[in-house]
């Protein structure tokens, strides 16, 4: 998976479930408004695009998109390994 892509994907995610328009990835959740019905709606645009079940706490951890493009990346990466039965 192309990082750049990735981050590309996930800043529109945000974007759509925010709102707010022209993100970058040193934006933060919180500074957003950090509503849990927001982080739902990136959840579910996340699992819709990528298969991946992300848990709340993943981008509570992780509150850039930068940092959520890199643990969504990680996520992405560890099961695509599970799948290739490395």
């Amino acid at each position: 998976m192309n990082k750049q892509q990735l981050t590309d994907t996930v800043i529109a995610f945000w974007e759509r479930a925010t709102g707010e328009e022209g993100l970058t990835p040193e934006d933060n959740f919180f500074d957003l408004g950090g509503e849990s019905l927001v982080a739902a709606k990136i959840l579910a645009l996340v699992e819709r695009e990528y298969g991946l079940e992300a848990e709340l706490h993943l981008l509570f951890n992780n509150p850039t998109i930068e940092e959520f493009v890199d643990a969504v990346h990680e996520e992405l990466s560890a099961k695509a390994q599970q799948g290739t039965g490395a």
